[in-house]
Protein backbone atom coordinates (compact mmCIF):
# COMPACT_ATOMS: atom_id res chain seq x y z
CA UNK A 1 0.00 0.00 0.00
CA UNK A 2 1.36 3.46 -0.65
CA UNK A 3 2.95 4.90 2.55
CA UNK A 4 5.12 8.51 3.66
CA UNK A 5 7.13 6.48 6.07
CA UNK A 6 9.25 8.37 8.76
CA UNK A 7 10.50 12.19 8.25
CA UNK A 8 10.55 13.58 4.55
CA UNK A 9 13.49 15.24 3.27
CA UNK A 10 13.52 19.56 2.98
CA UNK A 11 16.14 21.62 1.92
CA UNK A 12 18.39 23.66 4.32
CA UNK A 13 16.38 26.73 4.65
CA UNK A 14 12.77 25.02 4.40
CA UNK A 15 14.60 23.08 7.58
CA UNK A 16 15.93 26.26 9.65
CA UNK A 17 12.55 27.60 9.02
CA UNK A 18 10.18 24.85 10.10
CA UNK A 19 12.98 24.46 13.36
CA UNK A 20 12.03 28.16 14.58
CA UNK A 21 8.35 27.60 13.72
CA UNK A 22 8.61 24.45 16.17
CA UNK A 23 10.39 26.48 18.28
CA UNK A 24 7.72 28.88 18.62
CA UNK A 25 4.96 26.37 18.94
CA UNK A 26 7.32 24.68 21.74
CA UNK A 27 7.64 27.62 23.90
CA UNK A 28 3.96 28.90 23.72
CA UNK A 29 2.80 25.37 24.69
CA UNK A 30 5.35 25.41 27.55
CA UNK A 31 4.28 28.90 28.59
CA UNK A 32 0.52 28.60 28.40
CA UNK A 33 0.52 24.79 29.83
CA UNK A 34 2.27 25.79 33.13
CA UNK A 35 0.25 28.61 33.37
CA UNK A 36 -3.06 26.60 33.22
CA UNK A 37 -5.08 26.63 36.58
CA UNK A 38 -5.52 23.11 37.75
CA UNK A 39 -9.13 24.32 39.35
CA UNK A 40 -10.17 26.49 36.98
CA UNK A 41 -12.57 23.38 35.90
CA UNK A 42 -15.85 25.16 35.31
CA UNK A 43 -17.78 24.12 32.15
CA UNK A 44 -18.58 27.21 29.55
CA UNK A 45 -19.24 25.02 26.80
CA UNK A 46 -20.90 21.92 25.76
CA UNK A 47 -20.76 20.12 22.61
CA UNK A 48 -22.29 16.94 21.16
CA UNK A 49 -20.99 13.57 22.57
CA UNK A 50 -20.41 12.02 25.29
CA UNK A 51 -19.01 14.12 28.74
CA UNK A 52 -17.66 16.34 26.05
CA UNK A 53 -17.16 19.80 26.93
CA UNK A 54 -14.94 22.72 27.45
CA UNK A 55 -13.59 24.53 30.67
CA UNK A 56 -12.99 27.98 31.37
CA UNK A 57 -9.62 26.67 31.37
CA UNK A 58 -9.68 25.70 28.08
CA UNK A 59 -10.85 29.07 26.84
CA UNK A 60 -8.65 31.12 28.72
CA UNK A 61 -5.67 29.19 27.51
CA UNK A 62 -6.53 28.92 23.79
CA UNK A 63 -6.87 33.22 24.00
CA UNK A 64 -3.07 32.86 25.04
CA UNK A 65 -1.65 30.85 22.77
CA UNK A 66 -3.38 32.80 19.88
CA UNK A 67 -1.87 36.00 21.24
CA UNK A 68 1.27 34.45 21.30
CA UNK A 69 1.27 32.88 17.66
CA UNK A 70 -0.09 36.33 16.69
CA UNK A 71 2.99 37.89 18.04
CA UNK A 72 4.91 35.92 15.73
CA UNK A 73 3.31 36.60 12.82
CA UNK A 74 -0.29 38.07 13.00
CA UNK A 75 -0.86 37.12 8.93
CA UNK A 76 -1.00 33.36 9.87
CA UNK A 77 -4.55 32.73 10.69
CA UNK A 78 -5.38 30.11 13.74
CA UNK A 79 -7.55 27.27 13.42
CA UNK A 80 -8.47 26.36 17.69
CA UNK A 81 -11.06 24.55 19.09
CA UNK A 82 -12.95 26.44 20.97
CA UNK A 83 -13.34 29.09 18.34
CA UNK A 84 -12.99 26.67 14.95
CA UNK A 85 -13.39 28.11 11.41
CA UNK A 86 -13.83 25.40 8.97
CA UNK A 87 -12.97 27.29 6.06
CA UNK A 88 -9.14 27.98 7.11
CA UNK A 89 -8.55 24.24 7.09
CA UNK A 90 -7.62 24.95 3.15
CA UNK A 91 -5.54 27.89 4.07
CA UNK A 92 -1.71 28.12 2.62
CA UNK A 93 -0.32 28.53 6.46
CA UNK A 94 -2.46 28.20 9.33
CA UNK A 95 -1.74 27.43 13.17
CA UNK A 96 -3.55 24.42 14.46
CA UNK A 97 -4.66 24.78 18.03
CA UNK A 98 -6.10 21.83 21.06
CA UNK A 99 -5.47 24.30 24.09
CA UNK A 100 -6.29 21.34 26.48
CA UNK A 101 -6.21 17.73 24.96
CA UNK A 102 -8.05 15.67 27.47
CA UNK A 103 -10.06 18.43 28.84
CA UNK A 104 -12.36 15.48 30.75
CA UNK A 105 -9.27 13.77 32.62
CA UNK A 106 -8.35 17.76 33.43
CA UNK A 107 -11.02 18.22 34.65
CA UNK A 108 -11.07 15.19 37.17
CA UNK A 109 -7.24 15.54 37.96
CA UNK A 110 -5.79 12.98 36.08
CA UNK A 111 -2.84 14.13 34.85
CA UNK A 112 -3.07 12.88 30.87
CA UNK A 113 -4.02 16.35 29.24
CA UNK A 114 -1.64 18.41 26.87
CA UNK A 115 -1.35 21.54 24.77
CA UNK A 116 -1.30 20.84 21.15
CA UNK A 117 0.08 23.31 18.31
CA UNK A 118 0.83 22.42 14.72
CA UNK A 119 1.80 24.57 11.93
CA UNK A 120 0.85 23.34 8.72
CA UNK A 121 1.46 25.32 5.39
CA UNK A 122 0.80 23.45 1.43
CA UNK A 123 -1.52 21.23 3.45
CA UNK A 124 1.23 19.43 5.38
CA UNK A 125 2.02 19.67 9.06
CA UNK A 126 5.92 21.14 9.08
CA UNK A 127 6.15 22.11 12.66
CA UNK A 128 4.53 20.94 16.15
CA UNK A 129 4.81 20.91 20.19
CA UNK A 130 3.20 19.42 22.31
CA UNK A 131 2.91 19.98 26.43
CA UNK A 132 2.33 18.17 29.57
CA UNK A 133 2.04 20.16 32.11
CA UNK A 134 1.45 17.45 34.86
CA UNK A 135 4.08 14.91 33.27
CA UNK A 136 6.69 17.43 32.55
CA UNK A 137 6.71 16.21 28.65
CA UNK A 138 7.19 18.43 25.57
CA UNK A 139 7.49 16.86 22.22
CA UNK A 140 8.71 18.88 19.44
CA UNK A 141 9.56 18.10 16.00
CA UNK A 142 9.94 20.15 12.76
CA UNK A 143 10.04 18.83 8.82
CA UNK A 144 13.07 16.75 8.46
CA UNK A 145 14.67 17.59 11.80
CA UNK A 146 13.16 13.71 13.63
CA UNK A 147 11.49 14.51 17.25
CA UNK A 148 12.45 14.71 20.52
CA UNK A 149 10.63 14.71 24.01
CA UNK A 150 12.04 17.05 26.81
CA UNK A 151 15.10 17.94 24.06
CA UNK A 152 16.20 14.22 23.79
CA UNK A 153 15.73 12.33 20.49
CA UNK A 154 13.05 9.75 19.89
CA UNK A 155 11.99 6.59 18.05
CA UNK A 156 9.59 4.24 17.61
CA UNK A 157 9.69 0.96 18.77
CA UNK A 158 10.35 -2.19 17.08
CA UNK A 159 7.66 -4.77 17.72
CA UNK A 160 6.27 -5.79 14.60
CA UNK A 161 3.76 -8.73 15.57
CA UNK A 162 0.52 -7.39 16.68
CA UNK A 163 0.24 -10.36 19.16
CA UNK A 164 3.08 -8.55 21.03
CA UNK A 165 2.07 -4.82 20.45
CA UNK A 166 0.48 -2.38 23.49
CA UNK A 167 -1.88 -0.99 21.71
CA UNK A 168 -3.83 2.68 22.34
CA UNK A 169 -7.13 3.14 20.89
CA UNK A 170 -10.28 5.19 20.87
CA UNK A 171 -13.14 3.86 18.37
CA UNK A 172 -17.05 4.34 18.36
CA UNK A 173 -19.21 3.99 21.03
CA UNK A 174 -21.06 0.34 21.21
CA UNK A 175 -18.24 -0.81 19.54
CA UNK A 176 -17.68 -3.25 22.56
CA UNK A 177 -20.80 -4.93 21.51
CA UNK A 178 -19.95 -5.53 17.98
CA UNK A 179 -18.38 -9.07 17.35
CA UNK A 180 -17.15 -7.49 14.33
CA UNK A 181 -16.24 -4.51 15.34
CA UNK A 182 -12.15 -3.01 15.16
CA UNK A 183 -12.37 -2.50 19.04
CA UNK A 184 -13.19 -6.46 19.02
CA UNK A 185 -10.41 -7.70 16.46
CA UNK A 186 -7.85 -5.08 18.37
CA UNK A 187 -8.56 -6.27 22.08
CA UNK A 188 -8.63 -10.14 20.72
CA UNK A 189 -5.16 -9.69 18.79
CA UNK A 190 -2.74 -7.14 20.73
CA UNK A 191 -0.89 -7.90 23.45
CA UNK A 192 -2.98 -5.65 25.55
CA UNK A 193 -5.34 -2.18 24.64
CA UNK A 194 -5.59 1.32 26.78
CA UNK A 195 -7.13 4.29 26.35
CA UNK A 196 -5.57 7.21 28.59
CA UNK A 197 -8.06 9.95 27.69
CA UNK A 198 -5.55 12.05 25.62
CA UNK A 199 -5.17 11.63 21.87
CA UNK A 200 -2.19 13.81 21.39
CA UNK A 201 -0.70 12.00 24.68
CA UNK A 202 -0.97 8.62 23.17
CA UNK A 203 0.11 9.31 19.55
CA UNK A 204 3.41 11.14 21.27
CA UNK A 205 3.73 7.59 23.51
CA UNK A 206 3.55 6.08 20.10
CA UNK A 207 6.29 8.12 18.84
CA UNK A 208 8.70 7.02 22.11
CA UNK A 209 7.86 3.22 21.62
CA UNK A 210 5.84 3.62 25.05
CA UNK A 211 3.25 2.26 22.70
CA UNK A 212 3.37 0.09 20.06
CA UNK A 213 0.47 1.41 17.95
CA UNK A 214 -2.59 3.84 17.82
CA UNK A 215 -5.99 3.28 16.39
CA UNK A 216 -8.50 6.21 15.93
CA UNK A 217 -11.81 6.36 14.30
CA UNK A 218 -12.83 10.07 15.79
CA UNK A 219 -10.05 12.99 15.70
CA UNK A 220 -11.18 16.48 14.86
CA UNK A 221 -7.94 18.53 13.25
CA UNK A 222 -6.12 19.85 16.37
CA UNK A 223 -6.36 16.26 17.78
CA UNK A 224 -4.05 15.29 14.57
CA UNK A 225 -2.38 17.70 13.01
CA UNK A 226 0.49 18.11 15.66
CA UNK A 227 0.90 14.43 17.42
CA UNK A 228 1.26 12.37 14.46
CA UNK A 229 3.43 14.24 12.44
CA UNK A 230 5.65 13.97 15.49
CA UNK A 231 5.15 10.29 15.78
CA UNK A 232 5.91 10.72 11.97
CA UNK A 233 9.22 12.71 12.54
CA UNK A 234 10.09 9.47 15.24
CA UNK A 235 9.78 6.85 12.28
CA UNK A 236 6.16 5.89 12.13
CA UNK A 237 3.96 5.45 9.55
CA UNK A 238 0.62 7.47 9.72
CA UNK A 239 -1.70 5.76 7.71
CA UNK A 240 -5.50 6.60 6.48
CA UNK A 241 -7.96 3.83 8.17
CA UNK A 242 -10.01 4.54 5.26
CA UNK A 243 -7.86 3.80 2.68
CA UNK A 244 -4.53 2.42 3.77
CA UNK A 245 -2.94 5.04 1.90
CA UNK A 246 -0.58 8.06 3.86
CA UNK A 247 -2.88 10.23 5.79
CA UNK A 248 -3.61 13.69 5.68
CA UNK A 249 -2.42 16.33 8.12
CA UNK A 250 -6.08 16.44 9.40
CA UNK A 251 -6.82 12.91 9.08
CA UNK A 252 -10.34 11.81 11.01
CA UNK A 253 -9.61 8.34 11.02
CA UNK A 254 -5.64 6.92 11.46
CA UNK A 255 -3.32 3.51 12.46
CA UNK A 256 -0.30 4.78 13.69
CA UNK A 257 2.76 2.33 14.14
CA UNK A 258 6.29 1.25 12.94
CA UNK A 259 6.14 0.69 8.86
CA UNK A 260 5.16 -3.24 9.63
CA UNK A 261 3.23 -3.01 12.88
CA UNK A 262 1.29 -0.29 10.86
CA UNK A 263 0.73 -2.61 7.83
CA UNK A 264 -0.10 -5.21 9.94
CA UNK A 265 -2.88 -3.15 11.86
CA UNK A 266 -4.76 -2.24 8.38
CA UNK A 267 -4.96 -5.99 7.11
CA UNK A 268 -6.72 -6.87 10.49
CA UNK A 269 -8.55 -3.70 10.81
CA UNK A 270 -9.80 -3.38 7.07
CA UNK A 271 -11.39 -6.85 6.52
Amino acid sequence: MPAVIGRRAVSAADGARYETLARVATEAAVAVGEAIVQTDVRIVTRKKGRANFATAADHAAEKAIIARLAAHDPDVPVLAEESPKAALRKAERLWVVDPIDGTLNFSRAIPFYCVVIAYVEDGRTRAAAVHAPRTRETFTASEGRGATRNTVAIGVGSVTKLTEAFAVASLAFGATKRKDSRFVALNSTCARLRVLGSAALEMCYVATGTFDLFVHEALSPWDVAAPAFIAREAGATVLSLKTGEDAAWDERQVVIANPKLAREAMKLLRR
